[in-house]
């Protein structure tokens, strides 16, 4: 006994050493117009109904194969042969407020990002003197506005898997295979006040302000979006071993492949000329576009072990780093003053994940009632993005926490309910904790009904993304409300030498 838990805390120290980030990425200062990349690939799927209503934990679930892929070692819980199919429809609500205050030197600024400054009279000029950019009144040259909102409904295939249970000799194993969504890589980001240089940005520093009129500083205005669709998906198998009755391990491995459709816009919307106390407002006509698909393939392995003791179970699970390569080719079109420009452009780029991984405990406090806590360690400043010579970390490191209750009050019934923490690997502009990355707290419920050799569970969790972006002289207000249903089905079948 004091042997397997000496084993089981060097591997927790082992890991832990693995998985601290090396380096913390700052703030770039323009994520606002930052092109399409790898967005949406940190998003990954938790393909279980039951761990998403337990708070994404995966310590002590049992007949369950859809647990295969992350936390393979469950799989041992398995007493006749399954097979799986699971769904999600995901309901988001998405928006951006801006919100502007004065800008020092420039006063009409605030007014014309807000687009307000219709509400002022052309002023009333002397026609004897004459007269510059700071008399008049800086104008849009269309009608969008600063703020935005989307509805966004879409049906989420996300598992289909299969598993058997077996003995070699005396030992217990469980094999499986199995199809799941890996990464949901929808991702929408708009802002319609794009200025290039970003002349109100506070991080990594400010824009040197214009000293004197001798001399001005350009900026282009413009509306920049992008839009990704689709899903990325694994195939793989997974392999549980029964070292001892207490004791087991589990490996699973997963080829990543998939597409996506994606869009960029950048429409124009005026250029500035800013002078030391002014600034004048020029149209332009143009936009550009990128339309096209980027094809993703990778692998990825994960490793876990369980001990179990009476009421007790403890765990681990490990992912060692994995690269994802992403090939893309888009139609690029310009369109400036009615001339219309098509180019087709191509290539590759990569980006290598960390150590990943998480390590917790399962408490069955009553034979029906049980509670689980996990803590996940999500390294991902450590991540190494790669496109052709250049390297760089623009990601967030984060730790999470997750929480879990199941109590089954009959023997058809299982009432579940979960708490964890999410964080994106990205933080807000203007943030004065360095390396913070936005978190937000996922809020999960479930059912599990079983019925002779069927069962069905049922999942419901909602969390909203809400942060703001810090600017000099304005305040973007960003929420993303996310809804989602999970529905999984298994049947069993028993094996003559199932026990």
């Amino acid at each position: 006994m004091r042997n397997l838990f000496t084993l089981l805390s060097l591997i927790f120290l082992l890991f832990s050493f693995l998985v601290i980030p090396g380096n913390i990425s700052f703030a770039q200062g323009t994520r606002f117009n930052e092109p399409l990349t790898m967005q949406g690939l940190d998003k990954n799927t938790n393909y279980s109904a039951v761990s998403r209503a337990l708070g994404g934990t995966t310590i002590g679930i049992k007949n369950d194969a859809s647990i295969m892929f992350s936390n393979p070692a469950e799989l041992l819980n398995l007493n006749s042969f399954q097979v799986t199919l699971g769904n999600s429809y995901w309901m988001l609500d998405q928006s951006q407020i801006q919100q502007y205050g004065p800008a020092k030197y420039y006063p009409n600024f605030s007014l014309l990002m807000e687009g307000l400054t219709g509400l002022i009279p052309n002023p009333v000029l002397d026609s004897t003197t004459t007269h510059t950019a700071k008399d008049s009144v800086q104008r849009p040259f269309d009608k969008i506005g600063p703020s935005w909102s989307r509805t966004k409904n879409k049906n989420l295939p996300t598992q289909i898997m299969a598993a058997i249970p077996f003995n070699i000799g005396e030992y217990k194993a469980v094999a499986g295979l199995g199809a799941v969504e890996y990464a949901n890589m929808n991702f929408y980001f708009q802002d319609n006040n794009v200025l290039s240089p970003a002349v109100n940005i506070q991080r990594p520093f400010p824009v040197e302000l214009v000293k004197n009129d001798s001399s001005s500083l350009p900026v282009q205005w413009y509306q920049n979006i992008r839009n990704r669709e689709g899903s990325i998906y694994g195939y793989g198998a997974a392999f549980s071993f029964g070292v001892t009755e207490n004791l087991s391990f589990g490996l699973s491995g997963m080829l990543i492949k998939g597409s996506t459709n994606d869009f960029e816009s950048q429409l124009g919307r005026g250029r500035l000329v800013f002078y030391s106390s002014y600034f004048r407002v020029d149209s332009v006509d143009y936009q550009n576009t990128k339309n096209g698909t980027s094809d993703y393939s990778g692998a990825e392995i994960n490793f876990s072990g369980l001990y179990k003791s009476g009421n007790l179970t403890m765990g681990f699970s490990i992912k060692p780093p994995t690269t994802i390569t992403r090939n893309y080719q888009y139609a690029y079109q310009n369109d400036t003053i009615g001339i219309s420009n098509t180019t087709s452009v191509s290539g590759s780029d990569k980006i290598k994940l960390p150590w990943r991984g998480s390590f917790g405990l399962s408490v069955s406090v009553l034979e029906n009632l049980r509670g689980i806590i996990e803590y996940e360690l999500r390294p991902m400043g450590n991540a190494s993005y790669s496109s052709g010579a250049v390297t760089s970390n623009p990601w967030e490191s984060s730790h999470l926490l997750h929480l879990g209750a199941e109590y089954a009050p009959l023997n058809w019934l299982t009432i579940r309910c979960g708490y964890s923490d999410k964080a994106e690997v990205f933080e807000e502009e203007g943030n004065p904790f360095l390396g913070d990355p936005v978190y937000t707290t996922v809020i999960s419920g479930g059912l599990g009904f079983s019925w002779y050799n069927l069962k069905l569970d049922i999942t419901y969790e909602y969390f909203n993304v809400k942060y703001d972006d810090m600017l000099q002289d304005a305040v973007f207000l960003n929420s993303s409300k996310n809804n989602y249903i999970t529905a999984e089905i298994a049947y069993n079948i028993s094996m003559p030498w199932s026990k």
